[in-house]
C-alpha cells in the first residue's frame, strides 16, 4: 500500500497554502491507491495554476486522459482541449515526459484535440 508519512489532512494543507512539492509528491502516491483517484486532479490544478508546478501541469493532463482508459474516443472535445492545454504547459516548462509525447506526436494548440488525444492513445 502507498502510504505517507503525513496524513492526507496535512498534505492538502501543504499543497494549497505553500505549494509544497514534497507533500504534493506525498499526496499522489497516496492517490494511487485512493478509491476516489480523481479527487487528485483538484490538487494537480492548484499546483499547476498558482504554483506554476511542471509535474502538476502533466498530472492534469493525466488525469484527464485516465478517466477515459476504458474507450479514449469517448473523451469529448472540451475535455480534451484542457488536457492538451495542460500537457503543452508541462512541455513548456521542460517535463521530460510531456516533451517526450509532445515531439513524437506533434501536439499542438492549432489542430483538433480529441483527434490528438487519439492518435497519443491509439
Amino acid at each position: 500500500m502507498n502510504q505517507s508519512l503525513r496524513n492526507e489532512k496535512s498534505l492538502k494543507e501543504a499543497i494549497l497554502i505553500n505549494g509544497d512539492t514534497d507533500a504534493y509528491c506525498e499526496l499522489s502516491i497516496a492517490y494511487l491507491d485512493h478509491p476516489y483517484q480523481e479527487e487528485f486532479l483538484l490538487y494537480a490544478m492548484i499546483m499547476a495554476n498558482k504554483y506554476d508546478y511542471p509535474q502538476a501541469y502533466f498530472d492534469v493532463f493525466d488525469c484527464f486522459v485516465l478517466a477515459y482508459w476504458f474507450d479514449i474516443s469517448k473523451i469529448d472535445e472540451q475535455s480534451a482541449s484542457l488536457a492538451i492545454e495542460y500537457l503543452i504547459k508541462a512541455y513548456e516548462r521542460g517535463h521530460q515526459q510531456a516533451k517526450d509525447i509532445v515531439e513524437k506526436y506533434s501536439i499542438n494548440n492549432n489542430e483538433n484535440c480529441k483527434q490528438q488525444i487519439e492518435r497519443i492513445f491509439k
